[in-house]
């Protein structure tokens, strides 16, 4: 079982092979401060401030862009992060399944500090407009960052932590799907509950999620 997502059963054996193989590159973590560089598994990283990269980032944007558009550029932007990502793990791994090619994702996200997935039973991926995926972030970096600075949010506040997840399973699958959160901790809803499928039908699993 992989310690560093919670994944139901069936998805298991994909996701203990993805996280030998996601464990065994930040094993090979290489900090060389007197060269400036860090490098994971031999790819260049860059560790930033999670206060600095969410509420600087977002304060700035939203100072010249203003809330909606702010939003809608961090998760654009961490889609298409999600999906390099994605693109880059998939190859190295040799894997084609689209299940296979999700579960270094949250692997990687996890082992970089974005936040645990846990996804839960009623997930149905698949690589059409039946996709269904149903997941909690416990500790996003986004509603922590806020909880330290004792800052609510009066909107869903995980926009990248949702971005990034929806870029990366558009990759794996060949399918646009996009990811809402539903509720969050910065909200004070006690848990960050997300939901990915084609947008055509995130509203209607929205409603029927939050009647559950």
């Amino acid at each position: 079982m992989p310690i560093a997502a919670k994944v139901p059963a069936p998805f298991m054996p994909p996701f203990d092979a993805a996280e030998a193989f996601v464990a065994g590159l930040f094993n090979k973590l290489e900090r060389k401060p007197e060269d400036g560089t860090l490098h994971v598994g031999g790819e260049r990283y860059v560790l930033m401030r999670a206060e600095s990269f969410y509420l600087a980032w977002s304060e700035a944007l939203e100072a010249s862009f203003g809330p909606e558009v702010t939003r809608e550029l961090l998760y654009n932007t961490a889609r298409a992060i999600g999906r390099a990502d994605c693109r880059s793990f998939c190859e190295r791994l040799g894997v084609t399944d689209g299940v296979a090619r999700l579960a270094s994702g949250p692997l990687h996200f996890a082992h970089a500090g974005w936040a645990f997935v846990d996804i839960h039973d009623d997930s149905a991926p698949a690589v059409d407009d039946s996709y269904f995926l149903h997941y909690d972030h416990p500790n996003t970096f986004e509603s922590e960052v806020l909880a330290s600075k004792k800052q609510t949010s009066p909107v869903p506040a995980c926009v990248f932590s949702a971005g990034y997840s929806a870029g990366w399973c558009s990759e794996a699958f060949g399918l646009e799907v996009h990811a809402r959160e539903v509720r969050c901790c910065a909200c004070g809803q006690g848990r960050c509950q997300f939901i990915m499928a084609p947008a055509s039908r995130l509203d209607e699993h929205e409603a029927r999620v939050l009647k559950a």
